[in-house]
């Protein structure tokens, strides 16, 4: 399973860019208002409905909505809902909000989907694999034994509602929804702008992101999606455009490791237990809802380039593949992404 960000509610260097972000309006100029969530930062750029919008109450609001989401998700919190669940014993129910029971139901639907390509149970194997929390302290000496895997992978179905408000685990495991926890933010935070009546904006967190209305220079918002190169970042490679749109990008090429003269990613099937050995260097997807997004994205990155594709036609989305192998870089595409690619980069 991709752990672009391998730690509950983690940061990780943004892939996609915000394009065509200065100029003005007719009407009230864009504003703009960040602050630190998720190990890393939000963005929101909008357009206030009024002159007297009162931009410290969106921020206020925004603020409260992620702390609540935080105390609910995040496996650094030691209070958090998620870390009373991983730390409970097997059949121990614990209490868990709406937000937990929203994670649980979409992460569900994509592990479905996704013929299990996609799962938040496999906190414990991530954690096997070095790329958990906390990190270890030195990097590993030696490749996990067969059976340290074997009894590391997730079992989503071993985790059960027993009543409303109430979840518990049939079997050990760890819950981690760090591949789809970025991209719900974004949504709950799209929520609240829509709440207080603002009507083109774009929201961002990480590198997901969600639009609606028009960008600042008149027209669809133009997202940029970063070449995937470990030494250089803000180079784009391809421009999407959107106007109520979610997108999520998932990247292979920051976080690995080398042992025994192999490169070992981030990347987890969490059906075999290991690292995919060729994964593509990134994959964004434009879906629904950013959390849904986000989920796919994790999917395609462990999924073959044949099922991958045969996954977006029939589900829909709209994804576009960046692999590298020896005859370098190509790209790959849904029938589904064409319509929302600029012409040139």
């Amino acid at each position: 399973m991709r752990r672009r960000r391998a730690l509950g509610l983690l940061s990780s260097v943004p892939l996609a860019a915000v394009l065509g972000s200065a100029g003005c309006s007719r009407e009230q100029p864009y504003q703009l208002i960040e602050g630190a969530t998720m190990g890393t930062r939000y963005h929101i750029r909008f357009r206030p409905p009024s002159r007297s919008f009162d931009v410290a109450a969106l921020q206020a609001a925004v603020d409260a909505r992620l702390e609540a989401l935080n105390a609910s998700l995040s496996t650094y919190r030691p209070d958090s809902l998620i870390t009373a669940f991983n730390d409970a014993p097997v059949d121990q129910a614990v209490p868990v909000d709406a937000d937990f029971e929203r994670m649980l139901e979409l992460s569900r639907q994509v592990h479905r989907a996704s013929g299990g390509a996609f799962d938040p149970t496999v906190g414990a194997l991530v954690n096997l694999w070095g790329f958990g929390w906390p990190k270890p302290k030195e990097p590993l000496t030696r490749l996990p034994e067969p059976a340290a895997i074997e009894a590391a992978k997730g079992r989503f179905e071993a985790v059960v509602q027993p009543a409303p408000g109430q979840l518990l685990k049939r079997a050990p495991l760890r819950l981690d929804f760090s591949a789809i926890a970025k991209g719900y933010g974004v949504d709950l935070i799209a929520e609240v702008v829509r709440s207080q009546g603002i009507e083109h904006f774009m929201v961002e967190i990480g590198g997901e992101v969600a639009t609606r209305g028009q960008g600042p220079a008149g027209g669809p918002w133009r997202i940029g999606i970063e070449a995937p190169d470990p030494s250089v970042t803000g180079r784009i490679l391809a421009r999407v455009h959107l106007r109520e749109g979610a997108l999520a990008t998932s990247g292979n090429y920051r976080n690995f490791f080398e042992l025994e003269g192999r490169r070992f990613s981030h990347v987890i099937d969490p059906v075999s237990g290991y690292p995919v050995a060729q994964p593509p260097v990134s994959v964004s997807v434009i879906a629904p809802n950013v959390a849904l997004a986000d989920a796919w994205a994790t999917a395609f990155m462990v999924l073959d380039e044949a099922q991958g594709l045969a996954l977006a036609e029939e589900n829909q989305l709209a994804v576009f593949w960046v692999y590298e192998d020896n005859e370098g870089r190509r790209t790959r595409q849904s029938s589904r992404m064409a319509p929302y690619l600029d012409a040139a980069p």
